[in-house]
């Protein structure tokens, strides 16, 4: 008779994540765009329409807190469904799962940071400490010399270093919990919000603290973890969602679309304590909405090249800023060619940051994927 523990683990997919993952990969691209046309063009910041279309463009950033809150969302669920399924936990073959998904492109970045481009671009210098980046500890490493390095394309790692943490963290973590379970999964989710809270409140005037520091954004995979758990226990308020009329789910969509265009001014001084914590029940809603939703507005899977597009999401992510880098040595001197070519740029810099994940994805991610189940 088959033993639970040698059970093989049925693949979970969720419908319409791939293509929210590419909507939150081009969200970066955009936010990222717009700081290098503001620097090219500083004229736009005065004319009130362009200064209107760079701040929405701005928010893009938080395609990052998206991605921290669907990988809590997912990677609970996975372990929740692992434990049901075999009967137990295994956290080195979680952590080699992970390995197998994050190392190589985040190692690759690291690669032409410190070594290829430093051999083949003249004068190339960067502040980033490298033995910070091979021990995951790259946000850590931005707090401290980013604002001193104009090697812009190694900011990209410090969001991977921070889940690569929390990983770690939290697999550790849930096999105790599994073993012990003498406290409630709310529970150790509510400490752990007001321990995050605290690191907020302490350090809400360091803007570099509260932006890249683990303590401090872990809110947004604690909330995906949370509604993680609640889905798998099929709490009753998940279910409420599920079931929530068109005209809510438009209002809400409208008011969360709202919050993060004006987060700024709603999360000014102190305030920026709960703006992580807001802004993921966001996110979380718009998960659930598009996974479970009866009555969605529109399935965002419904446009089948999102789909493909948010497989290769994690290259899109780290190879952008690698591209956008070469291409904006070139631009540098654009400005006495007039708009015209900020459009060359987004196109071309789009168009490669595709070409390279996709060629990336098919050559190195999909092979070392295929070994995860096994």
């Amino acid at each position: 008779m088959e033993q639970q523990s040698d059970k093989k683990i049925n693949k979970i997919y969720f419908k319409n994540l791939d293509a929210l993952r590419f909507i939150a990969a081009f969200s970066v691209f955009a936010f990222h765009y717009s700081s290098d046309l503001k620097a090219v063009y500083p004229i736009l910041i005065e004319n009130q329409f362009t200064r209107v279309i760079l701040s929405i463009l701005e928010k893009g950033s938080l395609g990052v807190n998206f991605f921290f809150v669907l990988s809590g969302f997912l990677i609970t669920y996975l372990i929740l469904n692992e434990v049901k399924t075999k009967g137990n936990f295994n956290l080195g073959k979680f952590l080699l799962r992970r390995t197998l998904r994050i190392w190589p492109l985040y190692f690759i970045v690291i690669l032409i940071g410190f070594v290829i481009f430093p051999f083949l671009i003249p004068n190339f210098e960067t502040s980033h400490n490298p033995i910070m980046y091979l021990f995951f500890l790259a946000n850590i490493d931005e707090i401290n010399n980013g604002l001193n390095d104009s090697v812009n394309f190694l900011t990209s790692p410090w969001s991977v270093a921070v889940e690569e943490q929390f990983y770690l963290f939290w697999g550790i973590l849930l096999l105790i919990w599994f073993k012990v379970k003498t406290v409630s999964f709310p529970l150790i989710i509510a400490l752990l919000y007001l321990f995050s809270f605290g690191f907020r409140a302490l350090y809400w005037e360091e803007e570099r603290f509260i932006y890249y520091h683990t303590f401090a954004v872990f809110q947004d995979i604690l909330t995906g973890s949370f509604v993680a758990w609640s889905l798998f226990e099929g709490k009753k308020w998940v279910d409420k969602i599920q079931n929530l009329s068109k005209i809510t789910v438009l209002f809400l969509y409208i008011l969360g679309l709202g919050i993060c265009i004006a987060k700024n001014k709603l999360f000014a001084n102190e305030m920026i304590v709960f703006e992580r914590f807001v802004l993921s029940l966001f996110f979380v809603f718009v998960i659930l909405d598009q996974i479970r939703g009866k009555y969605s507005l529109f399935k965002m899977g419904a446009i089948k090249p999102f789909n493909y597009l948010g497989k290769i999401s994690y290259g899109l992510y780290m190879y952008h800023l690698v591209i956008m880098y070469v291409l904006f040595r070139w631009m540098d001197s654009w400005g006495a060619h007039g708009y015209w070519l900020a459009g060359i740029y987004f196109v071309l810099g789009f168009g490669a940051t595709v070409l390279l994940a996709s060629i990336s994805y098919h050559i190195i991610e999909k092979p070392l994927l295929k070994l995860k189940p096994h």
